[in-house]
């Protein structure tokens, strides 16, 4: 492949600009956690597990792990910190006794509530500083980024 930057066959010479415009992103993305969503006393996992609960109403054991690419025994624990919480319920299914059902309780659907309204804010903060008209080509270079590391990393999504 042709890097258009600097004409070279291989992708090389980018290394190390696409590793530092990654590792700020991060920086700035820690930052966003520490502000945005560790104010409410969530991490970021328990912070996307209860929206991802709310989306859905209810997910099984195995759904949950595989929406946050965890494993079981790690989303176990995060689980685990949210049912002594009071922020989840865990129940059996009614037809398989074996599948476990994950679902949020009042409490964790208000807290998902505030926590997806505070992300969306700050989401609508950033796609408000984007030059007019370059959002879509913003989202489709962040789309090819996401494939990227899909791609590198083999135990990923």
């Amino acid at each position: 492949m042709k890097c258009t930057k600097c004409s070279a066959i291989n992708n090389d010479c980018c290394v190390d600009e696409v590793g530092e415009m990654i590792q700020k992103l991060v920086r700035v993305f820690q930052l966003f956690e520490r502000d945005q969503i560790k104010i409410y006393g969530f991490t970021t996992s328990q912070c996307y597990t209860l929206l991802e609960i709310n989306k859905s109403g209810s997910l099984s054991m195995n759904e949950i792990s595989e929406k946050m690419n965890l494993n079981s025994s790690t989303m176990t624990r995060i689980l685990d910190k949210l049912v002594r919480d009071k922020y989840i319920l865990r129940s059996r299914d009614e037809s398989d006794k074996r599948i476990v059902i994950v679902t949020l309780t009042e409490k964790g659907i208000e807290a998902a509530d505030k926590l997806n309204k505070t992300v969306k804010e700050y989401y609508k903060k950033i796609i408000e500083n984007i030059p007019e008209g370059e959002v879509e080509a913003v989202l489709k270079s962040v789309n090819i980024l996401q494939k990227a590391f899909e791609k590198a990393n083999p135990n990923c999504c």
